[in-house]
């Protein structure tokens, strides 16, 4: 029974002393308390060491001191035994870093290309409706220059009928106006000797 009240007692302390060192995994923030309400009293950069002075299991957190004697509460699992695998941490943050910078340029300049591309595509448009007006604009005078060299050529045959009736008007008023005057001729031959005739028909009786 006292086994188990003793096993109870030390489960139970949130606070476990542990003097050991250990290093910072990522850069965190080192606190006046177990929380993150608590003041922040400054960041921890990846890769420091830090001496464990306790730890809560409980909360999560872990009470270190800095190289300098500043003492505060960090989160336990940015916490590794490993200085190698912190200077390697620190080394893959600088690449991530950058490579986080160059794909942010990258982006910069496909966003930069992909505005380009867009005015390009809108200019293309731009002038394959122009080409197509003109297209459209050519045909319509084609249509336009075919229909007015039909109506020249109608306008031709037209004027070349037009002279070939004046011409057989103007004959047949030439022939009506001759017939005329053959038959005024003829009468004006023929009437005289009708008279002359009846006048010598008369006298006989």
């Amino acid at each position: 029974m006292r086994l188990l009240v003793a096993f109870l007692v030390l489960t139970s302390l949130p606070l476990v002393s542990q003097a050991e060192t250990r290093f910072v995994e990522l850069e965190v923030t080192l606190r006046s308390g177990q929380g993150t309400e608590f003041e922040i009293i400054r960041m921890i950069r990846s890769g420091t060491p830090v001496e464990v002075l306790e730890s809560n299991q409980r909360t999560g957190y872990t009470r270190v001191q800095m190289p300098g004697g500043t003492a505060g509460w960090i989160l336990t699992r940015y916490l590794t035994a490993n200085p190698v695998g912190a200077e390697e941490l620190v080394a893959a943050r600088q690449t991530i870093d950058q490579l986080t910078r160059e794909n942010r340029e990258l982006t910069d300049d496909r966003n930069r290309y992909m505005s380009e591309a867009d005015n390009l595509a809108a200019e293309l448009a731009k002038l394959k409706e122009l080409s197509a007006n003109a297209l459209a604009l050519e045909d319509s005078n084609q249509q336009l220059q075919a229909r007015l060299k039909r109506g020249e050529e109608t306008i031709a045959q037209l004027e070349k009928d037009n002279a070939r009736l004046s011409s057989t008007g103007n004959r047949d008023w030439f022939l009506a106006g001759g017939g005329v005057m053959v038959l005024g001729i003829l009468m004006g031959v023929i009437l005289p000797r009708l008279r002359w005739r009846r006048k010598r028909s008369w006298s006989d009786l």
